[in-house]
């Protein structure tokens, strides 16, 4: 398609200059109705210039397309000379799977608020791998939407035209059977339809499918709650064979790590999921049988100022150790610092107001961060080498 740019504007996306272009008229659907925008190419020439050599010609790539004040502003990340001829190719395999999402979408709207289901489509949103219409109503059974799927993918099988028509205007009587939400405030002039045959008509400015048998087929999905209505998510078409396909993966995947079919995946999933908690209830009572142990050590030191570390962040083994060393720490400090180089937190336990005023140049002498109050002191750090010096400035300013 060819066209006469108008003019254009630099605009600045991220890091990047770019250039919003209008175009005499445009192959590229601007974003609206639902539908995200096209991508696609320009190739700017001068007059004479034969088909070949065109394709040979510097690529300007359109990434954003967006209508305003009635015009397609086209968002290109190089510059184009006012006035000259341009070729424009749409990027096919995008346009195709937005066409095969929202002809999908139309459709599943349509059954949906069908007897005995009405269920009306309050918005939808066309995503990048899943898309969702958002229904009225606060739920959606398992049996349902299977029955609803099943009477789409009859549908599909039937091959039923999907049709446009364009009206003169907003005001045209034959627009009175078509459903809409609402056409846009500044909208002017013709009204498209998109007519599913014998199935449903809508006023749609987005791109569509000739022919139900396009779609393949659609697949529902999971639904959310929201705000009292129900979001209903869904792929049709190639993306039905993406989505299986990323199934497949996982399911291999599962395969071999737990070396079963899928039948015994949950099974499976289930017998580790209680071993894990079974486990971790073990390791937590051995780290609090490990921190009354040390804290029971810590207590024949004659020391004023008490530390010690742990290798991992473990919050079983400190708050058992706070815990049992609590009577202690009314008079003297306890510095626990955990973890590995890189990665370490540290507690400062002891009388209120000694805590209160050594906790900040603590937290310095570690270089790390922290606070606290009633006697706790608590951040990160991270160079465990800076460790012994902070102990001895504990020492040195504990009175």
């Amino acid at each position: 398609s060819s066209g006469i740019n108008a003019e254009y504007g630099e605009v600045k996306k991220g890091k990047k200059r770019n250039y919003e272009i209008v175009l005499e008229d445009t192959i590229l659907f601007a974003e609206g109705g639902g539908q995200p925008c096209d991508h696609g190419i320009l190739r700017t020439f001068p007059s004479g210039v034969s088909d070949v050599e065109k394709l040979s010609l510097q690529n300007v790539k359109v990434i954003d397309v967006q209508r305003r004040d009635g015009k397609a502003v086209h968002l290109a990340d190089k510059k184009v000379e006012v006035g000259c001829e341009v070729d424009m190719e749409v990027d096919w395999k995008r346009r195709f799977d937005h066409m095969q999402q929202h002809t999908g979408q139309h459709l599943l709207s349509a059954i949906a608020e069908q007897e005995p289901y009405k269920f009306n489509t309050v918005s939808w949103n066309l995503g990048t791998t899943i898309s969702h219409v958002e229904l009225n109503t606060p739920s959606i059974s398992d049996e349902v939407k299977f029955e609803i799927e099943q009477k789409l993918n009859r549908l599909i099988q039937s091959g039923k035209s999907v049709v446009t028509k364009v009206y003169s205007s907003k005001d045209d009587e034959g627009l009175s059977s078509a459903h809409t939400r609402g056409l846009p405030a500044d909208h002017t002039g013709p009204v498209r339809v998109i007519e599913i045959e014998g199935v449903d008509e809508n006023m749609c400015c987005g791109t569509h499918l000739s022919s139900l048998s396009q779609l393949q087929m659609i697949k529902l999905l999971h639904t959310e709650y929201k705000r009292g209505n129900t979001l209903l998510y869904f792929v049709c078409g190639d993306r039905v064979l993406h989505t299986l396909q990323g199934a497949l993966d996982v399911q291999q995947k599962l395969n071999v790590l737990l070396s079963s079919p899928p039948d015994k995946f949950a099974p499976m999933v289930e017998k580790l999921s209680k071993d894990n908690r079974t486990a971790r209830k073990a390791a937590e009572k051995l780290s609090e049988e490990l921190a009354s142990l040390h804290a029971s050590t810590l207590l024949q030191s004659s020391n004023k100022v008490l530390n010690i570390h742990r290798p991992t962040t473990d919050t079983e083994y400190s708050l058992t150790l706070q815990r049992d060393l609590r009577d202690t720490c009314e008079e003297r400090l306890l510095l626990l610092t955990m973890g590995d180089q890189g990665a370490a937190q540290f507690v400062l336990r002891g009388p209120v107001e000694t805590v209160d005023r050594l906790g900040k140049g603590l937290a310095q002498k570690l270089g790390g961060k922290g606070g606290g109050r009633d006697g706790k002191f608590q951040g990160k750090f991270s160079d465990l080498k800076l460790v012994e010096g902070a102990v001895e400035f504990l020492k040195d300013n504990f009175e």
